[in-house]
């Protein structure tokens, strides 16, 4: 009896202290998380990625421009079944939801040509200090590229 209650006591203690860790389900993590800034147009993207409770990556970001916030936005990158989904939402915009054509190491490309803009999303990595984010689409029909190159904010 004696030592049923100690393993009992001791399961239960080992249960009360293990460290709740959330799994990095896309190996995102240390190319993401953090604090970022880009010059965009006439102003900054500032994004700030962490690793969400369920092991996808979710962002946060806005732009300024003139000391103005012109929008902000919410992101996410996870897995549904075999697919890799990119969900954005802008502020005062319907959500758009882009499918993974292409997931390696250094590069990410999200697509879903049922939009005219942008109908394409790409994450490559350059560093752990360094990302880059082209965005294509079509604005009066003719086709646009713009380019991000994000870098990690120091806290």
């Amino acid at each position: 009896m004696k030592l049923f209650t100690l393993l009992f006591f001791g399961l239960l203690f080992l249960s009360c202290t293990s460290i709740d860790r959330k799994t990095d389900s896309l190996n995102l993590e240390s190319k993401l998380t953090g604090k970022w800034i880009a010059t965009a147009f006439d102003g900054e993207l500032h994004e700030e990625w962490k690793l969400g409770e369920n092991g996808w990556m979710e962002q946060q970001g806005f732009y300024i421009e003139n000391a103005d916030t012109l929008y902000s936005a919410k992101t996410r990158i996870e897995k549904v079944e075999n697919d890799i989904i990119l969900f954005s939402i802008i502020k005062n915009s319907n959500p758009k939801i882009f499918q993974s054509i292409e997931f390696s190491e250094d590069k990410i490309v999200f697509q879903n040509k049922d939009y005219k803009n942008p109908f394409q999303v790409t994450y490559e990595f350059i560093n752990s200090k360094k990302f880059k984010r082209t965005i294509e689409g079509f604005e009066n029909d003719s086709l646009v590229i713009y380019n991000f190159n994000f870098e990690q904010v120091k806290n």
